[in-house]
């Protein structure tokens, strides 16, 4: 038979439906009657930390205090498979943008060449001035690549933010009392501005390199 306790409804804490269907508040004693559990027994124990308490330091003082047996786990250790969960949807998100990337790169590449090939004349006139073919292509490389760090600057900017914005007002909500998560995390803004950089750089290279001498002299 199941144990039985007369308890009065006291208060409603909504924080999620997980939490909200799965859990229930009690006082300990009360707790502890339900399962059958001795008044010196614990199942767990949850410690919080000051903000700047080292994790290590007090993980050895509860086991001095507690012994070895205990199971200590922090709050990543505890929700793993959430964690897990999130740090592949990082590097899905983080795949999907270098995909469109490379799409979105061909448009320079596009963009260049259809400048040069416009060019010709004005390009064969500084040919014939003097000017080398490396010295060309370098003038469209550095365009190319110009672009690509400004536009990668612009688009982290306006990212920027939007993450602030709903960071402060929750514009984007889970559910009518729940923002969706964001935060600002440095090292993410310096890989996403070398991935452009580079990708960039690349799609320079690669449109500028379409100028030759042969293309210069057909221009005559």
């Amino acid at each position: 038979a199941f144990n039985t306790v007369d308890v009065i409804n006291v208060g409603i804490f909504d924080i999620n439906e997980t939490l909200n269907d799965t859990y229930i508040y009690t006082p300990l004693s009360v707790g502890q009657q339900l399962l059958g559990v001795e008044l010196n027994a614990f199942s767990s124990l949850e410690f919080k930390l000051k903000p700047n308490a080292d994790e290590a330091t007090a993980r050895e003082k509860i086991k001095q205090i507690l012994g070895n047996p205990v199971a200590l786990k922090n709050k990543i250790q505890l929700n793993d498979a959430i964690y897990k969960m999130l740090n592949t949807e990082n590097l899905a998100v983080y795949l999907i943008f270098t995909l469109v990337l490379i799409v979105a790169l061909f448009n320079i590449v596009g963009s260049l060449i259809m400048m040069i090939l416009d060019k010709k004349k004005t390009l064969n006139t500084l040919f014939n001035l003097g000017a080398t073919v490396k010295s060309i292509q370098k003038i469209f490389f550095l365009q190319g690549t110009l672009m690509s760090i400004i536009g990668g600057l612009i688009g982290l900017l306006i990212g920027l933010v939007l993450v602030l914005l709903q960071k402060e007002f929750g514009m984007v909500p889970i559910t009518p009392s729940l923002p969706y998560p964001v935060s600002v995390n440095l090292w993410n803004l310096v890989l996403v501005f070398l991935t452009i950089s580079a990708f960039g750089i690349l799609a320079s290279k690669i449109a500028s390199m379409r100028i030759s001498k042969n293309l210069l002299e057909s221009a005559l």
